[in-house]
């Protein structure tokens, strides 16, 4: 790999002494949970457990040659940290 050195070649502009300190700081409150939000993540959590039962179901029923759980574990761990991230972002 070879380093960048291109920053070292040009003319440094000069800086004046003001715009080098931190002139103002904005705190801004977090933004509380959505109500719409949460109706969507529940409303999702039901559609997954559907998912999960018609998963199992359809396995025993047709008897088909896989473990269920391939299909179910994938989608509760993705669905877990989306839950997780949108609960834990304030």
């Amino acid at each position: 790999m070879f380093a960048n050195l291109l920053p070292f070649l040009r003319r440094r502009s000069d800086i004046s002494s003001e715009g080098a300190f931190v002139q103002e700081v904005k705190i801004h409150r977090p933004v509380g949970r959505s109500k719409r939000s949460e109706f969507w993540i529940v409303l999702g959590w039901f559609l997954i457990g559907l998912k999960t039962w018609g998963t199992f179901w359809l396995v025993e029923n047709y008897q088909m040659p896989f473990n269920p759980w391939w299909i179910v574990l994938p989608t509760l761990f993705a669905a877990t940290v989306c839950t997780w991230i949108y609960l834990r972002r304030n």
